[in-house]
């Protein structure tokens, strides 16, 4: 047997397995980038700091276009993400079709969990989080006892207002009855809300296909011409996955105070789930990069005692089991990190990216592994407010204080709206230096 990883790897990101490139000169100016990355993360003297632009929306601002028209005209989305890179040239191509998806195929589902531009919020504005109480106090036993069950026959309900006849959902056990248990299992499927949930699944289903192939399409040609994506896998910590999503921030916030035993149960048993979440999105995807945008860890969220019980062993179980697999997770720490740094520094050995929006740099510098790669914390309100030269003036600062190795200069959040001219500054900053 070979000793080579069955997955994506740092190595084989670098020499880009798998990637249709359009010539060898796409070939080389790919390795030439994703080699500047990868000595970045091992301390290896890279060329220059490489840059990475976080972003969901801008692409689409950038290129003078609105959400709605983005996610309901798939052309306008791709010829935002080719105008992009035409124009910025990025160090890594920070973008894959589902951070936009079709706003079609959303319709046809009736998904509940966001507003998006032109269904319930502004055409001009991004989508929004809707954080509802999709798993009620008394679903906790149900979760327990079967979470596959669960999602399938009462969280899509709750979710998706078009997917209600997945309440009428069969049981798998009823199969160990053998014969006997074989029509009961396929009756559902003959009722009417079921047909009709099922036809509106194969309906959105075609739609995210036709999606994938235009907007999937676009960003494999735009990697194939030496652009290599910053990330490929995604995952949450276990108590942003029932937080976000399931229980909702105010239901999961009492949940601390009224039912610890139970929610720190909920959390433990969602670890295996968030660890196969990383581990399959970063193999489906062909890149070991796996982010994990952490919402609710934050400092004023929970108290010290309970980051340390509820929050920080659960997610570390995940960075470790990433890690071992030759992953490689990308941590986003929104918010404000100071209180928890003591905390989080105590990390497994490989690795990894630290991305902070409102932490003091030389402070987690301080603090965490020297192993650890640190990225952010360029402000929205100077790439919004401020002029091309404080933009530069600022990275170049933090490129000093921080140094080459293991650091990437990045926004410190997901970009939306910008100064073009000031997110062009800040992306030449380390050339000009």
């Amino acid at each position: 047997m070979s000793d080579e990883p069955a997955g994506p790897t740092l190595e084989t990101w670098q020499r880009g397995d798998g990637i249709d490139f359009a010539d060898e000169d796409a070939k080389a100016d790919y390795q030439r980038r994703a080699k500047r990355m990868v000595d970045a993360l091992r301390g290896a003297d890279p060329d220059r700091v490489p840059v990475n632009l976080l972003s969901t929306f801008y692409p689409v601002f950038h290129a003078g276009y609105t959400p709605e028209e983005a996610m309901y005209e798939g052309e306008k989305l791709q010829d935002s993400l080719l105008t992009f890179v035409d124009d910025l040239e990025p160090d890594l191509f920070p973008w894959a079709a589902s951070l936009i998806p079709s706003a079609t195929a959303l319709e046809i589902v009736d998904y509940q969990g966001f507003d998006w531009p032109g269904d319930g919020s502004s055409p001009e504005t991004v989508y929004q989080a809707r954080e509802r109480e999709y798993m009620g106090v008394e679903d906790y036993e149900d979760f327990f006892t079967d979470p596959s069950d669960f999602f399938i026959r009462q969280y899509l309900p709750e979710v998706f207002g078009e997917l209600d006849g997945m309440a009428h959902f069969p049981q798998f056990s009823n199969l160990t009855a053998g014969i006997a248990g074989v029509h009961p299992y396929l009756l559902p499927f003959g009722m009417p809300p079921m047909r009709e949930t099922l036809q509106n699944l194969l309906d959105a289903g075609e739609e995210a296909m036709r999606w994938q192939q235009l907007i999937g399409g676009t960003v494999e040609e735009i990697v194939g011409a030496g652009y290599p994506q910053s990330v490929g896998g995604i995952t949450l910590a276990p108590y942003d996955m029932l937080g976000d999503m399931v229980r909702g921030t105010h239901a999961i916030m009492m949940d601390l105070k009224r039912r610890p035993e139970t929610l720190l149960e909920a959390v433990d048993r969602l670890v295996p789930i968030a660890i196969e979440m990383g581990i399959t999105s970063a193999h489906v995807n062909n890149n070991p990069f796996v982010f994990i945008p952490l919402h609710k860890g934050a400092d004023g969220f929970m108290s010290g005692e309970e980051f340390e019980t509820f929050y920080w062993p659960q997610l570390r179980q995940v960075i470790e089991a990433l890690t071992e697999a030759d992953l490689v997770p990308w941590l986003f720490a929104e918010g404000r990190y100071t209180s928890r740094l003591e905390t989080i520094s105590d990390l497994p050995e490989g690795e990894m990216i630290w991305h902070f929006q409102d932490t003091d740099l030389e402070l987690v510098r301080e603090t965490l592994p020297e192993y650890v790669t640190i990225a952010g914390d360029v402000s929205t309100g100077l790439l919004n407010t401020r002029e091309p030269e404080a933009v530069t003036e600022y990275s170049q600062d933090l490129i000093e204080r921080m140094g080459r190795n293991r650091f990437v200069l990045s926004p410190g959040v997901g970009l939306d709206e910008a100064k073009p001219e000031n997110v062009k500054a800040m992306m030449d900053a380390p050339k000009n230096r």
